[in-house]
């Protein structure tokens, strides 16, 4: 099963992967979480990528599907879950190439509605492990208070983009270029809308609930587009 969880900033996209990432034995790929792994060692592509992200602004199509396309052929074998990817129509379009030249499918698109109001309220309350980049929010805490879940760190900080004026830009980037992907992936039959304001566990199910109707689709009919759709 190949999936991706499409949503505005703060939806609870990271949260709801990890969970199916558990459920269903996938691989997660967050570009998000693979480009600052690349700013926190330092690298080439991490230096020249650090202001844009810090700023609540996306990398350059390029950038997100180079590291998209490398990792994605690491793991196909085993299915994937994508997080914040693709955030354009363009790199839509790119995706959908990579995994036909690749001779896989991509089952579902999940939607996570979420108000704006609600996502300012999730964003501005996260924080993250200083160590390891895992994020926690009110509803979603640490284990235990003050010690993260991954790495047993104890330094929690906010993201440069989580602080308001980088929010504002964020979700104001996300209107303008990633909304278009509702259109792109309704007429391929792909997408699926799930009410991103409730509990974690009633979001979860519903998705659960969507992926089920979804793999039947695909076993009955194979891939529900070709390259000639794109």
């Amino acid at each position: 099963m190949n999936v991706i969880l499409f949503g505005p900033p703060g939806a609870g996209k990271g949260t709801q992967a990890r969970l199916l990432k558990e459920g269903y034995h996938l691989a997660l790929i967050s570009t998000g979480d693979l480009l600052r792994d690349e700013i926190k060692r330092g690298t080439e592509l991490g230096l020249e990528v650090k202001e844009t992200i810090e700023s609540g602004r996306y990398p350059s199509d390029e950038i997100v599907l180079q590291v998209f396309e490398s990792h994605l052929k690491k793991v196909k074998d085993q299915g994937v879950i994508l997080d914040g990817v693709p955030r354009t129509l363009n790199q839509a379009k790119k995706i959908d190439e990579i995994f036909g030249h690749l001779g896989i499918c991509l089952d579902a698109v999940i939607q996570l509605a979420v108000d704006d109001e609600e996502l300012i309220k999730r964003l501005s309350s996260r924080v993250i492990c200083k160590t390891c980049q895992a994020s926690y929010t009110p509803e979603v805490p640490p284990r235990v208070e003050g010690v993260c879940d991954k790495c047993s760190g104890q330094e929690f900080i906010r993201r440069a983009d989580d602080e308001p004026e980088a929010i504002r830009v964020r979700l104001d980037v996300y209107n303008k270029q990633t909304k278009p992907l509702i259109d792109y992936y309704s007429k391929t039959q792909r997408l699926k809308v799930v009410d991103g304001m409730k509990p974690i566990e009633e979001v979860n199910k519903q998705i659960v609930s969507l992926l089920g109707e979804s793999q039947v689709l695909t076993i009955k009919s194979g891939c529900l587009y070709s390259a000639q759709d794109i």
